[in-house]
């Protein structure tokens, strides 16, 4: 976590979650100390980056992105991550698809809301997400059960999915850098993935809550 969130207090921490997309269906949500979250639905990157401007006061805690944020030069891009969880939870490649396969809203805002969070906010925690199959490998078929277990009152979010993914995100964001989430699927890479420890975006976490 960047030094300037453990400056802020605990009861003023904020969370990012963002599910990048393209016109309006780019969720994005706030996630406080005391569980509550907002929700919106933006149009990319920048719009996204404005809302978080103009609603935080603070250094964000951390970012949670539901989308690749290293990428692999091997066959369909797909990453040894997406391999384990494909395999841990007998997910299908429809479900935790490899990057060739995902539309280019996701591949090019996820990164891009990245590297202007960290424009506005330097060295500020990111970790990747993967919400559907958070919900699949819990065993949760809803979002309102997630968000039970988790503790969080969403205040504005009307059953849409985009943004439901965001705050799950923001809570994965919470819970691996509040030391919850142990596990980290970014420490095991083939040698044809970017290392999201030092790549150019880096550095990037993906936690993740093996139970």
């Amino acid at each position: 976590m960047a030094l300037n969130a453990l400056l802020v207090s605990e009861r003023d921490r904020v969370w990012i979650g963002a599910d990048p997309g393209g016109k309006k269906n780019f969720g994005l949500a706030i996630l406080k100390a005391d569980g509550s979250a907002r929700t919106w639905g933006v149009d990319c990157a920048d719009e996204a980056v404005n809302v978080i401007v103009a609603n935080v006061k603070s250094f964000p805690a951390g970012v949670g992105v539901d989308a690749p944020l290293w990428w692999s030069s091997g066959q369909s891009s797909d990453r040894e991550a997406d391999k384990w969880l494909r395999k841990k939870y007998r997910l299908i490649h429809g479900e935790v698809q490899a990057s060739n396969s995902l539309k280019g809203a996701a591949l090019v805002q996820g990164i891009m809301f990245v590297q202007r969070m960290r424009e506005r906010f330097p060295a500020v925690g990111v970790t990747e997400s993967h919400p559907k199959a958070v919900l699949a490998a819990l065993k949760m078929r809803t979002g309102r059960q997630f968000f039970q277990q988790f503790s969080v009152e969403v205040k504005n979010q009307d059953n849409r999915e985009h943004e439901r993914d965001a705050v799950i995100s923001a809570v994965a964001s919470r819970e691996g850098f509040e030391g919850r989430w142990l596990k980290d699927l970014s420490t095991n890479c083939h040698s044809s993935e970017q290392d999201p420890s030092r790549f150019w975006l880096a550095p990037i976490q993906y936690f993740w809550p093996e139970t």
